[in-house]
């Protein structure tokens, strides 16, 4: 329990949690989101009951807890579930193994290792993927029918995450009985309600013209495998090697779900390569069947410490071949841009032949090997060690922005090691000893749990802002705000104003679903361009002069930004860091929560005021 509060911080309304939390703000103030970006064309919303659940909890609580709370829940349930499902696939001798091991694994994957399950952020996905695990343990215990109810209410939460588990579940069905082929014939009806041209199944049979695809590609490419780099691929390949050494357990469940998994998996990147990537149909390409990964690498690392024991035990206790499999293990499955993932190409060839080498090679040579595959280990721990270092740096060593302590002992090899030190010593120890580690155990539970928020100042600060009249300016229901800030976010718009954000990268999250918002994303994203490149200038300048007033945005960028074009709207209004000469209507210093020092200045602007102060531009500018 330690662990797995320990090892994934709470950082706050991050990443797609501000997506959820936009869903759910306009399931309250219909009035001012529908005219946000990201619900221009559509929304995501429209697939998941989760945002009404989260907009009921919001009606009586703030953000800031809900999201927390809801956060620590969803966690907690995702690894309730994989207990339920390791000792459902798993033998008795492997489950607390396998629970370590997911804990203290990576669980990223897919392109630039972006996606992963058990998100210590608030989504729908950590509550589908514990409904799914569930239902996977249901499915391999007999109980079919309950199993598909979880499966169906995982759907209603997160469809996507829940597709992929059922894809798993159906080539598990099918291993055993042939007739479960005929759910193909399911794609029947969809394609009949495709030609009818009934939404969303319409996707079905159309495709996506090439400035539609070059706009995704822009700014949401990792849907697409061809995107996807050779460290990437490194990930898959061993997960997937991990699977097939699954395939020969001795224990049915697990070898029977591993082949489950791998035959899914490569029904899904198949599906992704031929109909999303190739033929660029919409339907496809929003499904992402690729995601079918998140249940293959599960189950790979869930599977590490049965395959190291079984390699013991199959090859007469040779620590080359264990070497060789942990080496697969840590440097193949660890973060793409870390650690040295390319070093399985030629890891798993050799793991692979070592059966036959082996009694050809003589023991100094064994020990050489030994010695250069924990050299192997200590160059992936180094180079993670050293950039996690430089990046620390670079966020000026501040615990409060960067939990480094985190980052350095949730290194797998690291975590695992320490999880290994503290079984030995209580296997070693006596009676009083073995209560003393359980009663210190506890208390890293409450100091794991107390420090698990890891919020920043400002991110504590914003979420606290909800309601408050920061800017003490009254902002019209139905204006849009443009809020610069060097961390790219629409909090600032949708939590502390409590308006529809202008435009944000975050907003074209749900690009592959609406033709609309890409455009309409670029089309604000170019009126901004001379205002959010001199900003970025700016801020360069005012890091380098340590003075947060030495650069301001220049007149002729802002009247560009101000002025509609064709059918492109202008922000009504917008938030610099920068403090301008003129025009400024509203003023806001937020504090650190806790020792009250300023932690930077934000104004706020009135677009009409700058067109009318400048020169009004002629239509087709």
């Amino acid at each position: 329990m330690a662990l797995i509060i320990y090892l994934r911080p709470y950082t706050g309304i991050r990443h797609d949690a501000a997506l959820y939390l936009a869903q759910a703000l306009r399931i309250l103030d219909p009035d001012i989101f529908n005219k946000d970006l990201f619900f221009l064309a559509g929304s995501q919303a429209d697939f998941t009951i989760f945002p009404r659940f989260l907009a009921s909890l919001l009606r009586q609580f703030d953000p800031g807890s809900t999201f927390l709370v809801l956060a620590m829940a969803g966690r907690l349930l995702f690894f309730l579930a994989s207990v339920l499902a390791i000792r459902a696939i798993f033998p008795r001798s492997a489950w607390w193994p396998a629970l370590f091991a997911l804990i203290i694994m990576p669980t990223q994957y897919g392109s630039a290792s972006i996606f992963a399950y058990a998100e210590p952020f608030l989504t729908s996905r950590p509550f589908a993927e514990a409904l799914c695990l569930a239902a996977i343990a249901l499915l391999v215990s007999d109980r079919l029918k309950l199993a598909l109810v979880f499966f169906a209410i995982a759907g209603l939460l997160h469809p996507l995450q829940s597709l992929a588990a059922a894809m798993v579940a159906w080539c598990w069905l099918v291993s055993s009985d042939r007739r479960w082929l005929w759910a193909l014939a399911s794609i029947a009806p969809v394609v009949g309600l495709a030609v009818l041209g009934i939404a969303p199944f319409s996707g079905l049979l159309l495709s996506i013209d090439f400035d539609w695809w070059e706009l995704i590609t822009t700014f949401s490419g990792q849907i697409y495998l061809n995107t996807w780099d050779a460290r990437d691929w490194c990930i898959v390949i061993t997960d997937v090697y991990l699977l097939y050494l699954l395939t020969r357990a001795e224990h049915e469940r697990l070898a029977r779900l591993a082949t489950a998994a791998l035959a899914a998996l490569a029904v899904g990147l198949t599906a992704t390569a031929l109909l999303a990537d190739l033929m660029q149909l919409v339907l496809p390409t929003g499904l992402q069947t690729w995601r079918v990964l998140w249940v293959a690498h599960w189950l790979a690392m869930a599977g590490i410490p049965y395959l190291v024991w079984q390699e013991w035990q199959r090859h007469d206790r040779d620590l080359v071949t264990v070497a060789l499999l942990v080496c697969i293990a840590v440097t193949g499955a660890s973060i793409a841009r870390t650690t040295l993932p390319w070093a399985v190409l030629g890891l798993i060839p050799l793991h692979i032949a070592w059966p036959h080498l082996r009694p050809k090679v003589s023991r100094p040579m064994r020990l050489f090997m030994l010695i250069g595959l924990a050299l192997a280990l200590l160059a992936a721990t180094f180079r993670y060690q050293l950039r996690a270092w430089i990046v620390y740096s670079a966020y000026g060593s501040d615990l409060e922005r960067v939990r480094q302590d985190v980052v350095v002992l949730g290194y797998p090899l690291v975590a695992a090691l320490i999880v290994l030190g503290a079984y030995f010593m209580y296997r070693r120890s006596g009676a009083k000893t073995g209560a003393l580690l359980g009663v210190l155990s506890l208390f890293m539970v409450l100091g794991a749990a107390w420090s698990w928020d890891a919020r920043s100042p400002w991110s504590r600060t914003l979420e606290a802002s909800r309601g408050v009249d920061v800017f003490k300016w009254d902002i019209p229901r139905d204006a849009s705000v443009y809020w610069y800030s060097s961390e790219v976010s629409p909090l600032g718009p949708w939590l502390v104003l409590n308006r529809a954000n202008y435009f944000s990268v975050v907003q074209m999250a749900g690009q592959m679903f609406n033709r609309g918002t890409s455009i309409a994303g670029i089309e604000r994203q170019l009126q901004l361009n001379p205002v959010s490149t001199q900003a970025e200038v700016c801020d360069f300048m005012n890091a380098m002069n340590d003075d947060p007033a030495a650069c301001w945005i220049g007149e002729e960028g802002l009247r560009y930004m101000c002025t509609p074009y064709r059918d492109v709207p202008q922000p009504d209004y917008f938030v610099l860091p920068f403090k301008q000469k003129s025009n400024i209507i509203g003023h806001w210093q937020p504090k650190h929560p806790d020792t009250g020092v300023v932690l930077g200045d934000f104004y706020l602007y009135r677009c009409k005021d700058w067109v009318e102060a400048g020169i009004q531009f002629p239509a087709g500018h």
